[in-house]
């Protein structure tokens, strides 16, 4: 057993490693910036409450993003019965990047356009690529997670790049940066 010193710097580095991975992850999901972010530390607090086996082993990773996917899906799951579920923060306030300070417009742009992108892939295929692009898993750890197998992964992830690469061909206007940003992510 280690000591609760060393076991909390090791919980502090995964933290740190995971926290900005799992909320892209979380957001693909509930698309709700502050709210994933809520599921993601309250993940992280229900592992280091009950769950402490768990940190500095393999089986982490797995239960991380297993974790992360079933706690959104509950969120989704609550606030569709909840009355005031039609209202967001966007509906609410109305923000754009484009209004931050030192965030051009066009960076905002390109943003927009790959994530229209992103969301003419279907559910499951952007799931898969989210994982493997923004999250950097490997096959086999989208596999586990998702609990579909490594062909399966594949597959996903071969449809996902064929429906992005005929989005980018409609989009003849799209600059140049896009397509980099675009070969950045399959690359």
């Amino acid at each position: 057993m280690q000591e609760p010193e060393q076991l909390y710097r090791i919980f502090q580095e995964i933290f740190y490693k995971y926290y900005e991975p799992l909320c892209k992850y979380a957001f693909t999901i509930v698309k709700e910036p502050h709210s994933c972010e809520d599921i993601v530390q309250e993940t992280f607090l229900r592992i280091w409450e009950k769950k402490q086996n768990l940190i500095g082993s393999e089986e982490l990773t797995w239960y991380l993003y297993t974790a992360i996917r079933n706690n959104c899906l509950s969120f989704l799951e609550k606030k569709q019965k909840t009355v005031l579920g039609d209202f967001n923060s966007q509906e609410i306030v109305d923000t754009t990047p484009n209004d931050l300070p030192g965030h051009p417009a066009k960076e905002a742009d390109y943003d927009a356009l790959l994530k229209k992108a992103l969301e003419n892939l279907p559910p499951k295929c952007r799931e898969v690529f989210v994982l493997s692009r923004v999250s950097n898993l490997t096959y086999k750890q989208i596999s586990d997670s998702l609990g579909i197998s490594i062909k399966t992964v594949e597959n996903q992830m071969g449809k996902a790049l064929k429906i992005l690469r005929s989005y980018i061909r409609q989009k003849q206007g799209l600059s140049i940066i896009l397509c980099i940003i675009f070969l950045f992510l399959t690359s």
